[in-house]
C-alpha cells in the first residue's frame, strides 16, 4: 500500500508524456436543443501516447467522452501539417490559479485511421529534437582523440 507522500509523487499515467505545445480542438457530442456541438480550441500542455493535458480559461466541457482533433507538427519544414482524430475520455478538470484557468486531462480511447502511428512518429521526432537541444546546451560535443603529431590525419 502506498503512503500519502508516495501517492502524491507517483506517476500514475500509462505512458510518458512530453512537454509539447500543439494546437487542438475538442468536439463534444451533439445533443438535442443545440444547433451545433460545442467546440473548444486550445493548446496542449503535455502529450503522450496515452493522453494529454491542456489548460483552458473556462471549463464548459460537459461530456465524459469527446473527439480530439490534434494538429501534429510537420515532419519537415516543407511538409504539410497533419491533423489526427482521437476519441478521448476527460479524466480530470482542475481549477488552477497557477495556470490561470482549468487544467484538463484526457485519456485516449480510440485512434481514428493512422492517428496512432502519426502521433507516435511525431512524439519520437520531438523527443529527438529535445535530446539534441539538451546535449548542445550542456556543451556535450563529439571529440576525437588524435595524436598531437597529426599522424592520424595523414600529414
Amino acid at each position: 500500500m502506498l503512503t500519502i507522500s508516495q501517492w502524491n509523487n507517483a506517476e500514475r499515467r500509462e505512458g510518458a508524456r512530453l512537454r509539447l505545445s500543439l494546437r487542438l480542438a475538442i468536439v463534444q457530442r451533439q445533443r438535442a436543443g443545440r444547433a451545433t456541438p460545442p467546440i473548444c480550441h486550445a493548446t496542449t500542455y503535455d502529450v503522450g501516447m496515452s493522453g494529454l493535458s491542456m489548460v483552458i480559461e473556462e471549463n464548459f466541457l460537459e461530456d465524459e467522452e469527446v473527439s480530439v482533433l490534434l494538429a501534429l507538427p510537420p515532419e519537415h519544414e516543407w511538409a504539410s501539417q497533419k491533423v489526427v482524430t482521437i476519441t478521448a475520455e476527460i479524466t480530470y478538470a482542475i481549477k488552477s490559479s497557477k495556470a490561470n484557468g482549468y487544467k484538463i486531462g484526457l485519456t485516449f480511447r480510440e485512434f481514428k485511421g493512422d492517428a496512432k502511428a502519426l502521433l507516435r512518429a511525431a512524439l519520437a521526432a520531438n523527443q529527438k529534437k529535445m535530446e539534441d537541444a539538451a546535449s548542445s546546451d550542456t556543451g556535450d560535443t563529439f571529440a576525437l582523440n588524435l595524436p598531437e603529431d597529426g599522424s592520424a590525419l595523414g600529414c
